[in-house]
């Protein structure tokens, strides 16, 4: 998951080209192609996500042989959507759309360039990219581009003091657009981190039209690093998409290593490859529908969320609403014990007088 950065999302700039990268560009590495998983293979006799447009707002997306219907958006770092220095964004669209492991390989993805972390502003100058006016640009730009899926892993983590003096309004209007358009906007909930504690508010992942997206360790256990969220999905991509174009890679070279691909931007396009499938399917649903079916397919702590769960999921059947049932306490001062008592005495009595009267009949007759 990358991070805005909070001054730039507190002055909300006018967008402007940002400057040339000046950071070396991420390395992934290689890894070995993986096989064709049991799940994936029953998710698509199911649906491939064909017919949905899902955007990813992110660092870029690479041109790749996986992404069979891949296009660019807008770029509000540079002048190529297709471009990915972080080695971030085309792993979020492999999630989402690989043509071997990918949730949705059917769907089209559409490159939203928003931000990065190896571009700075040059001297005297300041760029917008990675604000939330951007943001909202992008999400407009996605509807735009026809998206009804929008996954957004890159995200700002925000002391609950500051966040209460951003103007975020623009976001919510693009929001609301999104919600009007029939598009459902997925964002990864957030890494903890010393600068982005529990409690802290996570755009655009605290909107109420948003489904948040917390990473897990393994089908019981939310992982540690991640933040809450009503939903939960695996945070680990053992096989990405490279971010050259071509290959597959199992994280970044750090100066201690391999960083792994691992956190909740990578849980988030599990939920969003979850929700092109059912769309995908049932095109006419609102994105409060696809909202309600994602939560129901949840599971109990945690909110353990996998795409078959959520392409399966039955729609809750209306409840009939019946009048109110009125019980009335009986009047405890009056028995009507002695009454039915009484009945009964009357009808063994009547039923005596009978028998006796049939055998007196008999015995007339006997001595005729």
């Amino acid at each position: 998951m990358r991070f805005m950065p909070v001054a730039a999302l507190a002055a909300l700039l006018v967008p402007v080209p940002a400057a040339a990268q000046d950071y070396a560009c991420a390395v992934p590495a290689s890894a070995q192609a993986p096989q064709v998983t049991e799940e994936v293979s029953q998710l698509r006799s199911f649906a491939t996500g064909s017919g949905i447009t899902v955007a990813v707002i992110d660092t870029g997306v690479a041109a790749h042989p996986e992404l069979r219907r891949l296009r660019g958006g807008r770029d509000f770092v540079g002048e190529d959507p297709l471009f990915d220095c972080d080695s971030h964004g085309t792993v979020v669209a492999g999630v989402i759309a690989g043509a071997t492991t990918g949730i949705a390989p059917g769907a089209e993805v559409v490159s939203v360039r928003q931000t990065s972390a190896h571009y700075r502003d040059s001297p005297g100058e300041e760029s917008a990219a990675g604000n939330l006016r951007t943001l909202a640009e992008a999400i407009h730009n996605a509807l735009d581009e026809g998206a009804r899926v929008i996954n957004i892993s890159v995200v700002s983590c925000v002391d609950p003091g500051l966040a209460a003096r951003i103007d975020d309004a623009v976001v919510r209007d693009a929001l609301t657009r999104a919600e009007r358009e029939g598009a459902v906007v997925v964002a990864a909930a957030g890494n903890a981190s010393p600068d982005c504690e529990p409690g802290f508010t996570v755009y655009p992942a605290h909107y109420p039209t948003v489904l948040a997206v917390a990473a897990r360790d393994d089908a019981h256990t939310v992982a540690g690093y991640s933040l809450g969220a009503t939903l939960s999905a695996e945070g680990h991509v053992a096989h990405a998409l490279s971010s050259r174009g071509a290959g597959w890679a199992d994280g970044t070279l750090a100066n201690d290593g391999v960083r792994a691909y691992q956190g909740t931007s990578f849980a988030a396009p599990v939920v969003s490859g979850a929700v092109a499938l059912l769309l995908s399917r049932h095109p006419h649903l609102s994105p409060a529908e696809v909202r309600e079916l994602v939560h129901a397919a949840a599971q109990p702590g945690g909110g353990a969320v996998t795409p078959i769960a959520v392409l399966t999921q039955l729609r809750p059947d209306a409840v009939a609403e019946n009048p109110p049932l009125s019980v009335e306490p009986a009047d405890a001062r009056v028995s009507r014990a002695g009454v039915r008592l009484g009945n009964l005495g009357v009808a063994l009595l009547a039923a005596a007088v009978l028998a006796l009267a049939a055998a007196a009949t008999r015995r007339r007759s006997e001595y005729r």
